[in-house]
């Protein structure tokens, strides 16, 4: 289990350890709050609210056990509609990508529609290697280095 280290108080540091699962929940619990509506959050526009789904998406999946749970089966939804659309596989970057730019040039008046395309988006990117794997490694191996 790897936790970033930022809780001893006589190091200098004062929240304690956090895994990659309590880093995923904080960022979960955000981008719920911000897609509702809090004045504390300000994750309010389509574009804000994607970005921080496809970041939350990627911790989510890094973290592993329910949250792959979690996100794969947002991801299900998007896919199975496109299996039953009769258009050809567009491949997971290709739906990602598609994903991602309904979200962003789609203006939704419900924004959790936002954040659940850019949720399943995030899985299609790593499924799909490139940028998106770049970021969930990078995720992975800050977290185990940070609690080293």
């Amino acid at each position: 289990m790897s936790t970033l280290a930022v809780g001893d108080l006589a190091k200098g540091t004062w929240l304690g350890a956090i895994t990659l699962s309590g880093i995923a929940a904080f960022m979960m619990l955000a981008l719920f709050f911000g897609v509702r509506g809090s004045d504390r959050v300000k994750i309010n526009t389509k574009e804000r609210i994607t970005c921080w789904g496809l970041l939350t998406g990627s911790v989510c999946l890094a973290a592993g056990g329910n949250w792959v749970d979690l996100i794969t089966g947002v991801g299900t939804i998007p896919k199975s509609v496109m299996d039953q659309s009769g258009l050809p596989d567009f491949g997971p970057a290709g739906l990602g990508a598609c994903l991602v730019l309904i979200s962003i040039a789609h203006g939704y008046k419900r924004k959790w529609i936002h954040a659940g395309l850019a949720l399943a988006a995030s899985k299609y990117l790593i499924d799909g290697g490139g940028i998106g794997a770049v970021v969930l490694n990078a995720a992975r191996v800050s977290i185990g280095h940070w609690g080293a």
